[in-house]
This record gives structure tokens, C-alpha cells and sequence, in this order.
């Protein structure tokens, strides 16, 4: 996929003076629409003029923050850039910052020690993520052309707003889509992961990862006193990696930022039960998920279509060494740990999640990124701004 002209010019100038935008392609797109906006006078994210504005949406994990960051459709790269004015230069940087060390092997080892045994004493499944850390030297209009052209069937976006620092995506699952009647919505449960070429029957844990986010969304859904329909079990590809997929559609009176709400963090991304996941979760990761895991997407004419954030990066501008300018970027993944999960594989499928993101920011220079444990902190700086 290509960026026109006017839109890296535009991507260009929003990301130096750290203006809200987004830059996303919708499944079966081969093309990106970029919009931006002013940040607001508290200088956080800017309102919506109502609950139907055209809008792109990013939240945290968990829901873990008590709003949800939005970039409201206001002005297109040929506008933004028409209308600029400094008054509108530097604003406030984000107080959260990319990690400059990895998730260390022997903390992911220490936590999954933790919880194998509950999980052999009480059964169901927790998600256990972890995050590398890469430096990289590329142009980042160079990055995202090339990650949006990976595939053509996820939601693909990159954005800025003041609570959340810069995130690039390539998310596969579906978690919300409504029409514009509001009263029908459609989702998926993905779950269970192997790699692209391996075929035959898949095993019964990744089968059983699939049930519990199958249940679990047909259930909430159900709860809300919806007319539920589950479709048959079949499979989705993201380029290296397959995962367990079932469709699932529902009817009835609708409230979709309510439901959003309810859904999320489904099991495919945090464990079931999912309480008790969530309390290992924060006991033993020994980072923040931040926006991994959260939520994104869309509203345009009223309909959503909401992702689960995945295949992600948070990334912001920086030096190494004084030498090399380029971005620090934190990929998350995540595996489902059930009672017959054995670590060493468990650790292997976080790294094909995050392999094909990661080989785009290392692009063909070797030299210049770096990965993981080399990274000294004492020799990084993030920078305020700088070109793309």
C-alpha cells in the first residue's frame, strides 16, 4: 500500500506537533484514510460534538482508564494542512513512554510457574503477554506502508492522542460490527494458535481455548437479551500464524458502547474466568499492557466496527546513542496458558505473533536496530518530534 503525497506531508507535520490523527485501512481495503483533529483545551483527547460523530477510537486494557481516547473525524491531510497554525505547536507529550528493556525470559518463566498450578487446580485459562523491545531506523511512512501491504484482511491503523502516545496495529479479531439499525451487531472468537503451514486436525488445547471464547461471547451476549447464532468452526490466517475462528452474530435491542464495554477483555485476550484471570494478569506480568488488548476502531454513519488490539506496537520518536534517530517500540503478544501448556512453547508462539511486525522494523539494515537486552537506557532518549 501506498501513502499519497499529501497524506505523508500531513502525517509528517501532526506527528512533530503531536496532534490527534489516525491513519487506517478497513478489512478488504487497499487503501488508507488519515483524519486529524485539535487536542482539546485540557489538552487530552478532543471531545465529540455528540454520540454519532464520525470518530476512531483506542482504549486500554481492562478497561483500565476511566474514558476511551478518540480522534474525532474533523479534518482530512489536505486540510490539516491548509489550515495549520503554530499556535497549535507543542503540545503536552503523553506520560506514558515505550520500555526500553524486554519482557526478561526469566520473568515470563516466574509467572508462568505461578500460574500452571492454580490452573491445574481450578482449571480454565489465562492469557500471559509479554512485549519486545526494538529501536528502529526506518522512516515510519516506510514501516507502515509496508505492514499495512502484509495483509489485506485486519483492521490496520496508526495513531496519536495525547493518553496514549503513538500505537501501529494489524489486528485480525473482529470484536464488535453493528449496522446501522443498531439492532443487529456481529463478532468472532479467535483463539488457539499454530503456525500457517502446518495442517491436519487441530489439538484439543487449542480446541479448548476456542470453546471458552466461544462461550463466553455467546453467553454475554445472551445476557443481554439478544438473539444469539454461533456459526461453525473454521480458521484465519495472519501471515505466519493461523488461528481458531467461530462467527457469531446477534439480534435485538442494542446499546453498542455498553456491550463494547461488557465484551471486552473477552478470553482470548485476558483467560477465563475472567476475574481471576485478570487478578494473575496484574500479579504476574511484569509490564503494563497498556492499549494491547484494548480495544479499536471506527464509527462512520452511526456503525462501529471495533478490534481487538492486536499484532501492536506502542512507539514513540527517539536516539540511540546520540547516533541513530529512528523509533523505541514495545510488540506485544500473548499465548492462552491452560493446566497442559508447556512454556518453551508457550514463549515460541509470543515470538511468531510479533515476528511479522518486527522484520518490517528491522528492515533490511542490521546494523542500525537494535533488539532487546542491548538496549542501555542510559544510551536512549525519546525526542520531542521529529520527521518521518
Amino acid at each position: 500500500m501506498k501513502i499519497d503525497s499529501v497524506t505523508r506531508d500531513a502525517l509528517e507535520m501532526v506527528i512533530r506537533h503531536k496532534l490527534p490523527f489516525v491513519l487506517f485501512a478497513l478489512p478488504g481495503k487497499d487503501s488508507a484514510d488519515f483524519y486529524t483533529s485539535i487536542v482539546g483545551p485540557s489538552g487530552c483527547s478532543p471531545a465529540l460534538d455528540n454520540d454519532t460523530d464520525d470518530c476512531f477510537f483506542i482504549n486500554f486494557f481492562d478497561n483500565d482508564e476511566p474514558y476511551t481516547a478518540t480522534v474525532p473525524f474533523r479534518y482530512t491531510a489536505a486540510e490539516i494542512l491548509k489550515m495549520f497554525h503554530p499556535t497549535w505547536w507543542n503540545q503536552p507529550n503523553p506520560e506514558i513512554r515505550p520500555r526500553v528493556s524486554a519482557t526478561y525470559r526469566a520473568s515470563y518463566h516466574d509467572a508462568f510457574s505461578h500460574i500452571i498450578p492454580r490452573l491445574k487446580a481450578d482449571g480454565g485459562k489465562v492469557v500471559l503477554s509479554r512485549h519486545r523491545t526494538i529501536f528502529a531506523s526506518r522512516h515510519l511512512i516506510d514501516i507502515v506502508e509496508e505492514y499495512f501491504s502484509l495483509t489485506d484482511n485486519t483492521f490496520r491503523y496508526l495513531c496519536y492522542t495525547p493518553e496514549t502516545g503513538v500505537w501501529l496495529g494489524s489486528t485480525p479479531e473482529l470484536l464488535l460490527e453493528s449496522d446501522r439499525s443498531g439492532r443487529e451487531v456481529r463478532t468472532m472468537a479467535l483463539a488457539g494458535t499454530r503456525p500457517a503451514d502446518v495442517t491436519g486436525p487441530w489439538d484439543g488445547k487449542n480446541i479448548y481455548e476456542q470453546s471458552l471464547v466461544t462461550e463466553f461471547i455467546a453467553e454475554t451476549l445472551k445476557k443481554e437479551g439478544l438473539d444469539v447464532k454461533v456459526g461453525e468452526l473454521s480458521d484465519k490466517r495472519f501471515v505466519n500464524i493461523r488461528h481458531l475462528c467461530t462467527e457469531i452474530t446477534a439480534r435485538g435491542d442494542i446499546d453498542v458502547p455498553a456491550l463494547l464495554s461488557e465484551l471486552s477483555p473477552t478470553p482470548a485476550v485476558a483467560g477465563y474466568p475472567r476475574e481471576e484471570a485478570l487478578e494473575d494478569i496484574s500479579r504476574y506480568e511484569s509490564h503494563r499492557r497498556l492499549c494491547y488488548g484494548g480495544y479499536v476502531g471506527v464509527r462512520i454513519d452511526g456503525s462501529y466496527k471495533a478490534y481487538v488490539n492486536l499484532r501492536c506496537c506502542f512507539m514513540a520518536p527517539g536516539a540511540l546513542e546520540e547516533r541513530y534517530f529512528g523509533w523505541l517500540c514495545n510488540l506485544y503478544a500473548g499465548g492462552g496458558i491452560v493446566a497442559e501448556s508447556k512454556e518453551e512453547e508457550e514463549w515460541d508462539e509470543t515470538t511468531a505473533k510479533t515476528d511479522a511486525l518486527a522484520k518490517i522494523l528491522f528492515g533490511s539494515d542490521k546494523d542500525s536496530p537494535f533488539e532487546g537486552a542491548v538496549l542501555n537506557p542510559r544510551k536512549i532518549d525519546i525526542i520531542d518530534g521529529m520527521y518521518i
